[in-house]
């Protein structure tokens, strides 16, 4: 029974172990089996990461050659800046005033309240800096930053869209000939403000692309910030942007990611909005300077102007500087657009509405049409992708207009020079007079369409004259503060109006100086 018992107990043992080892078998397999599913799901998510690496540095990366090429360039079409001293004499009058900015900040005048100002803070913060040794070198210079960064913010979107070096090389330099073009003298806001511009529709461009994360939208808002505090019209590429974000959040249904995106781009904006209210608040302009570049431009309409000579500009510069052919281009997009197709609505939208914004402002300013640019940029490499011709299609994309937007920056500063030579020559004459009769502490008015004469001599005035579009209270303002006028000389030039209430202060405090000339008449403080 023993012998019986232990082969029975020993069978037992024997499938006993069997089963074990059949099970032991089994979970090896399965831990094996898991193994190689990790390791295949690793070898997946790394060969995914590295292709994706590969694709951003294909995209991205810029050799030193293009580089070198878009500054040199950036260098050549800064010598039509009106920044570079050499030129800064026979300034436009736009111009001329914001060239005075940065030397009366300097002299301790302020924005918005002793003299009126249409761009931003940071624009007024950028001629001061650009001011520092009484010299416009380093002003120059930032402009010439501003327009090599849009040259290669440019480069990189239309990479980002064609992965053609040649395409993102062509759209840049005529890129860089129309931003030069626009800004007709270089130191205006939108020059300044379209960098932060070019650089969301890039970030649009990407996450519209892949739509694979949702890191960057502080930087977004803190950029939208900028292009605010520098040129307001510029926001509006924003604004339309971040409506076409929420448009396309509800609609894929990513309502947490629109409501996370919006969080990050307040905090973006906030970020930027309380140092620029910070130094706002110490230098007393919060109110005035909202008010001067916000509110009135935004909401007086109508040109106090030749409303035809200006729409005959305006058709000019557009169809030269390739808007109205941006707006087609985008139209023929639309179908493609994919995820991005609401965005691409929007950009539509943008290019309409700034540029109407802009040709029936009160004042006419041709420099804000660069606020259409980052509108129409965005379509411009996608109409050059699978082309065998890269340039002879983008020329043919914008009915060869490039063509002439290289001659229109070459001849305009020239032919503006030709025309306005002689009353250029004469306010050399009566700055050359001022320096000789005046101390370098002395103050000068000059009531003219610039301020041309006080950069030449160096003076600042007390007054600022009244733009023809601001409200009335602007004028009763002026009426009040010109009785305390106290300037050594007011400069009148032929065929501007000069208010009653200047009359009566230089027929009471002043008299006519000696100076003789045909374009100005200099008053000498009794």
């Amino acid at each position: 029974m023993s012998n019986e018992y232990r082969s029975r107990s020993s069978r037992h043992e024997r499938r006993s172990s069997r089963w074990a080892k059949k099970d032991s078998d089994v979970v090896e397999a399965a831990a094996n089996q898991a193994i190689k599913h990790l390791e295949e799901a690793e070898y997946q998510t790394a060969e995914r990461t590295e292709e994706q690496k590969t694709t951003h540095e294909k995209t991205l990366r810029i050799s030193l050659a293009t580089y070198g090429l878009l500054t040199g360039l950036s260098m050549i079409l800064a010598l039509s800046f009106y920044a570079l001293p050499l030129w800064k004499p026979v300034a436009t009058a736009s111009q001329s005033q914001n060239l005075y900015s940065g030397f009366a900040m300097q002299h301790g005048l302020v924005p918005y309240n002793d003299f009126y100002g249409t761009g931003g803070s940071i624009f007024y913060l950028i001629n001061w800096f650009g001011n520092v040794g009484g010299s416009t070198w380093f002003l120059w210079i930032f402009e010439i930053i501003a327009l090599l960064i849009s040259g290669i913010l440019t480069y990189r979107l239309v990479s980002q869209q064609t992965r053609n070096h040649t395409a993102s090389l062509t759209v840049s330099v005529f890129t860089l000939v129309i931003v030069a073009g626009l800004s007709r003298g270089g130191d205006s806001p939108t020059l300044f403000a379209l960098p932060f511009a070019l650089w969301g529709a890039l970030f649009l461009n990407q996450y519209f692309q892949d739509g694979s994360t949702d890191r960057g939208f502080i930087r977004f808002g803190m950029a939208a910030a900028f292009a605010l505090v520098i040129s307001p019209v510029m926001v509006i590429f924003f604004i339309l942007s971040a409506i076409a974000l929420l448009i396309h959040n509800i609609a894929t249904g990513k309502i947490g990611h629109g409501f996370y995106q919006m969080l990050s781009t307040i905090l973006g904006v906030l970020l930027v909005g309380y140092s620029v209210a910070y130094y706002s608040l110490e230098a007393q302009t919060v109110y005035t300077s909202i008010e001067q570049s916000v509110l009135i431009p935004f909401t007086h309409f109508g040109p106090t102007g030749d409303l035809l000579v200006t729409l005959a500009k305006a058709l000019v510069l557009t169809l030269i500087f390739g808007i109205v052919a941006g707006f087609f281009q985008g139209l023929v997009q639309l179908k493609k657009g994919g995820p991005a197709r609401i965005w691409y609505v929007m950009l539509l939208i943008g290019i309409v509405g700034v540029t109407t914004l802009v040709v029936f402002a009160q004042t006419f300013d041709s420099s804000n049409l660069l606020a259409v640019l980052p509108f129409t940029v965005v379509f411009a490499g996608l109409g050059l992708k699978d082309s065998d011709q890269i340039l002879l299609k983008y020329l043919q994309n914008r009915l060869f207009a490039p063509i002439l937007a290289i001659l229109f920056v070459i001849f305009t500063p020239i032919s503006y020079h030709f025309m306005n030579r002689t009353i250029a020559s004469e306010e050399q004459h009566v700055a050359q007079y001022i320096q000789n009769n005046a101390k370098s502490s002395d103050r000068v008015y000059v009531v003219s369409d610039g301020k041309n004469i006080n950069n030449l001599t160096k003076t600042i005035s007390t007054l600022d004259n009244v733009p023809a579009n601001y409200p009335v209270k602007f004028t009763q303002n002026y009426d009040l503060k010109v009785g305390k006028l106290t300037d050594k000389y007011v400069v009148l030039q032929a065929a501007q109006e000069v208010p009653a209430s200047l009359k009566k202060v230089l027929d009471k405090d002043y008299k006519v100086s000696n100076y003789s000339g045909k374009y100005f008449q200099v008053y000498q403080k009794k």
